[in-house]
């Protein structure tokens, strides 16, 4: 079985379409975990209705405590083998299951968690997918598992490799290395990606039709909040001795290299004439 862990906080307007896509699944052995983290939205009264219609989703209402307190909670109460992680605003594809149980039965058993390629979409454009997110930014790396595990490092020691959607964790992962961090607000993702690695586990990454997972891009997103990630970077910058990527080098022009030798007094008479 695939539990799928699906936290809600005052995103009930987002969550059926999250559900339907849940419903849609090619894959059925699957249970749903609906945690709502003290929404004072109709959360409650959405995931009620599925709960109704089909058996195998599950309401859990607890008081807020932020998104790592919600998915905790719901990994807590998982029966299943597997654990995919779905935001209450996001959607995965018919296939994301099948095909990550396919992916794990055609390669070696071993401490590898795979994970599927992405989509951005606008909450008002939702059939036009986009590669980069706001401000261009790109939240996919494609590794695999032949990838030495020291490289792999290095990779996400300079950005995370995938959103939080894209992989189907083994339960065993959350065995060995423990929960998300409750005390970061953001960026809880990276910093669990990183403690993976440093387990010991590798990410293998797959491609197939209709199988991504498709990230919902709005204003009340996480993504949208700078500063807050900014000071969960800092603390992950910290934690993980992580690398700045640096914006390279711009190569200065002919006439840049001329001003720094002439005096300014001289410019000044230049312009005049």
């Amino acid at each position: 079985m695939i539990s799928i862990i699906i936290p809600c906080f005052n995103q009930g307007r987002f969550l059926n379409k999250a559900l339907d896509s849940i419903c849609a699944q090619t894959y059925k052995k699957w249970e749903g975990i609906i945690v709502d983290d003290g929404s004072t939205d109709n959360t409650e009264e959405i995931a009620l209705k599925y709960c109704n219609r089909d058996s195998r989703f599950k309401y859990i209402r607890k008081e807020n405590g932020g998104l790592s307190t919600a998915r905790n909670t719901g990994i807590a109460n998982a029966r299943g083998e597997f654990i995919q992680l779905l935001d209450a605003d996001d959607l995965i594809e018919p296939d994301k299951l099948l095909t990550a149980m396919e992916v794990y039965q055609n390669n070696p058993p071993g401490n590898i968690i795979v994970y599927s390629s992405m989509r951005y979409f606008e909450h008002n454009k939702p059939d036009k997918l986009k590669i980069l997110g706001r401000n261009n930014f790109l939240a996919h790396v494609e590794l695999k598992a032949d990838d030495e595990l020291s490289a792999q490092i290095d990779v996400i020691r300079t950005r995370n490799i995938c959103v939080i959607s894209a992989p189907l964790y083994p339960r065993e992962v959350f065995n060995k290395i423990g929960a998300f961090d409750e005390g970061l607000t953001s960026l809880e993702d990276w910093d669990f990606h990183i403690r993976c690695l440093n387990a010991g586990f590798k990410f293998h990454h797959y491609y197939k039709n209709h199988s991504l997972t498709l990230i919902r891009l709005h204003e009340a997103s996480m993504t949208s909040n700078q500063k807050l990630l900014d000071v969960n970077f800092h603390k992950l910058f910290i934690r993980h001795s992580l690398k700045r990527i640096e914006e390279p080098v711009k190569k200065a022009s002919f006439k840049t290299i001329i001003k720094g030798f002439i005096p300014p007094i001289v410019l000044k008479w230049i312009k005049r004439l």
